[in-house]
């Protein structure tokens, strides 16, 4: 394991990131900052599945699902994709994502056999194509994003992010984490 000055840097281990680059990780999030931090109705939990990736031709696709419930409104099923498109001096990093969402709402409740199970009220579904801008984004979709955007692109990447200043964040962030850019520190 590389401690002090043997940890690479996030920029570096970007470089090494081979691509196509993919990965799953998951998180299950209670409390009340989970209102806040996925702008919602006052859910005050959350399972969200992650599906990331940069495609060999350079397209990003980060890809979420996962169920919103607590707090006093219906609970939610929800996917959503995320998207920029490929050529990397056509579309600029931490700008504008393409976002289809689709959501329904319902109830989470257990089966006979104690499966945990998602009863749709069909009246209440719903689905959206659009264009979101950078400061739009909800805080983790962000981080994978910038994760993407690394492996995409490092020198642009990190120059955008410089510009929005938010660099020291995301260096802060992924600096010792073992599991981004699929590359340890």
């Amino acid at each position: 394991m590389r401690t002090g000055a043997d940890v690479r840097s996030v920029l570096e281990r970007a470089h090494e990131t081979s691509i196509p680059y993919q990965y799953e990780s998951e998180e299950l999030l209670k409390g009340d900052h989970v209102a806040e931090m996925f702008r919602t109705r006052g859910y005050t939990r959350v399972r969200v599945i992650y599906n990331c990736g940069v495609e060999s031709n350079g397209r990003l696709k980060l890809f979420t699902r996962g169920h919103f419930w607590g707090g006093d409104d219906e609970h939610q099923r929800y996917q959503a994709q995320y998207r920029r498109e490929p050529c990397p001096t056509e579309t600029v990093p931490f700008d504008t994502y393409e976002v289809w969402m689709r959501y329904q709402y319902g109830t989470i409740e257990r089966d006979s056999a104690g499966n945990v199970v998602f009863v749709s009220d069909a009246e209440r579904d719903g689905e959206t194509l659009r264009r979101l801008e950078w400061p739009e984004l909800y805080t983790p979709v962000k981080r994978r994003l910038a994760e993407l955007e690394l492996v995409r692109n490092p020198a642009f990447a990190r120059y955008r992010l410089l510009e929005h200043e938010e660099w020291s964040e995301y260096v802060r962030s992924f600096r010792y984490d073992p599991t981004v850019f699929g590359v340890g520190p």
